[in-house]
């Protein structure tokens, strides 16, 4: 048999979405997973954005497997403040989103990749990817039978888990950790007689000491996930001691005892390093890092299926496009190290207000003085309060300033604004970028911008052919020419952008002179950028594209 194109270590849900887009590509790929089958693992509550991007690769096999419906998620957040709930709404008259047992949902998921092409050998324990220099020639890997062998490929994506492959990854430096914390959980059950009647939201509880989760696992909620994160390094093993920890912790927690009466603890109690994390480098010559392999952020938050899908299908794309052109390695690799490392850093960003909430008096979004819950309407800006650090106020300037963004896009013909879980994710992603972009230019820009200076590109900003990921849903990227910036941020190069990168060159351009030049450019609208020239500038130099100097000098203005 042939040598396949790609071959991807692990079977989880970013490495399912890897291979089953990989095969649909009509390229050749081969899945290896340790497990003989799936087993049940964190990351069991899935949001709408989860549930939707697991939905276009299990099909129906997914909305049959009788998982328990989600319909939003109820928090107790701080010592003094009540609860109140995130409701979401249906979707074409389907429950939005899902708790899951993972061992059944990445069987479905695995079994997806192999219906659509995929050739996934359950067994198979990847023990090492094979360096070749900069690159890799394929993996060594044990069969089920104890063999060792060794496969070639000219691409390996290694989506073995955080801890999976620490050992044998391609050479790539660590990223920095983040404190260190740890969760352990356990799985409740009671008999179908004693059901408590009510909500099957999850149920999120912060406290100083530690954090838990409730997750029903079906509509009568007679199994249940339940766990605690504590803000302490993982163990090297299970201990006495912290499983004494979990046990007190739920007990002494007086949300979880309604929903827990009757319930006993059913099996062991499991545990695992919860600390944020993610790989210096994503993907290199040869290899792609996927799901937590390349980066876990919370078991609260539990964006890892959402991100691991996200990647994968990123990461194949990516695979798809390299196999047809291996001469954009460079800019391809670039793409999808930003791409995971900018939804990483959100992520990171949103748990560390979490818990920063937690450990405060109150959640900084609280309902007013006797109110048990927050009102449905209220409970999407009551979340994005808590997550965004902001106090309701603030929120709502900087949230006016997004729509503001967004109004013409919509009435252009993009996607309609509603503020729901997707809108407000992609909400936060462009506040917390922004903050990052106007640091960037606060270090770079030390004065006022005045018809006397020279414009000049930005350090590491560039025109050129950049990849982006196809808008129609392509199996590979496409390439247009676009202006990037120093944070590999990419900007469609209209007439204007490319007008002004060929007057300043290298060396820069006088003000007068590059307006001149931009204003003889065929405008892409009706209204020349000319006419709001510095304005225009301006907004360039927020997104670190350009900067200015003095006339005849090469230092930052400082007019």
């Amino acid at each position: 048999m042939s040598e396949p194109d790609v071959i991807i270590a692990g079977g989880g849900p970013g490495g399912a979405a890897c291979a089953a887009a990989v095969a649909r590509g009509h390229r050749r790929v081969v899945l290896l997973e340790q497990e003989p089958a799936a087993r049940d693992h964190v990351g069991e509550s899935l949001s709408p954005t989860a549930w939707q991007a697991a939905l276009r690769l299990g099909g129906s096999a997914l909305q049959s497997a009788g998982f328990c419906p989600k319909m939003g998620a109820t928090f107790s957040w701080g010592d003094a403040a009540p609860a109140w709930t995130v409701s979401y709404p249906m979707i074409d008259d389907q429950p939005p989103a899902y708790q899951v047992r993972r061992a059944q949902f990445d069987a479905i998921l695995l079994a997806a990749a192999a219906a659509a092409g995929a050739e996934v050998r359950l067994g198979w324990r990847v023990e090492q990817i094979l360096p070749s220099g900069d690159g890799t020639v394929g993996v060594e890997a044990t069969t089920p039978d104890g063999e060792s062998v060794r496969l070639a490929a000219p691409w390996v994506v290694d989506a073995r888990g955080k801890t999976g492959a620490d050992k044998s990854r391609p050479a790539h430096r660590a990223g920095p950790a983040e404190p260190g914390s740890t969760a352990l959980w356990g799985y409740w059950r009671r008999s179908a007689g004693s059901s408590r009647s009510g909500s099957v939201n999850s149920l999120l509880i912060g406290r100083p000491e530690h954090c838990l989760w409730y997750y029903p696992l079906d509509e009568q909620a007679t199994v249940a996930s339940v766990g605690a994160v504590f803000p302490v390094r993982a163990p090297d093993r299970l201990t006495d001691t912290a499983q004494q920890h979990y046990r007190a912790a739920v007990s002494s927690c007086p949300e979880l005892q309604p929903v827990l009466s009757g319930a006993v603890l059913d099996g062991p109690v499991r545990f695992c390093d919860a600390s944020a994390g993610a790989s210096g480098q994503m993907a290199g010559d040869g290899w792609f890092l996927v799901g937590d392999a390349a980066c876990f952020v919370d078991p609260l938050l539990t964006p890892g299926v959402e991100l691991a899908i996200r990647h994968g299908t990123l990461a194949a794309q990516c695979l798809l496009t390299l196999l047809d052109r291996k001469e954009d390695r460079a800019s391809v690799l670039e793409l999808y190290d930003y791409a995971v490392r900018r939804d990483y850093e959100t992520f990171v960003r949103l748990s560390r207000n979490l818990y920063r909430a937690a450990a405060t008096a109150g959640a900084p979004a609280v309902p007013a003085a006797g109110q048990s819950r927050v009102p449905p309407a209220d409970g999407q800006f009551a979340f994005l309060s808590l997550i965004s650090g902001l106090p309701r106020s603030e929120l709502a300037v900087r949230l006016g300033e997004y729509m503001s963004l967004r109004t013409p896009v919509a009435e252009r013909g993009g996607a309609a604004i509603v503020l729901g879980e997707k809108e407000g994710f992609a909400f936060l992603g462009w506040l917390f970028h922004k903050d990052r972009l106007a640091a960037e230019r606060a270090a770079q820009i030390a004065g006022q911008l005045t018809e006397n200076c020279v414009l000049l590109p930005a350090p590491g900003a560039a025109i050129g052919e950049e990849p982006f990921q196809s808008a129609d849903g392509g199996q590979q990227l496409t390439f247009r020419p676009a202006v990037r910036n120093r944070l590999g941020d990419r900007f469609e190069a209209t007439p204007e952008l490319a007008a002004l990168f060929a007057a300043m060159g290298e060396q820069g351009r006088p003000y007068a002179e590059a307006r001149l030049l931009v204003a003889q450019a065929p405008p892409e609208s009706g209204a020349p950028c000319s006419s709001s020239f510095h304005a225009w500038i301006e907004l360039l130099a927020d997104h670190a594209l350009v900067e200015w100097a003095p006339a005849g000098k090469g230092d930052i203005c400082d007019a």
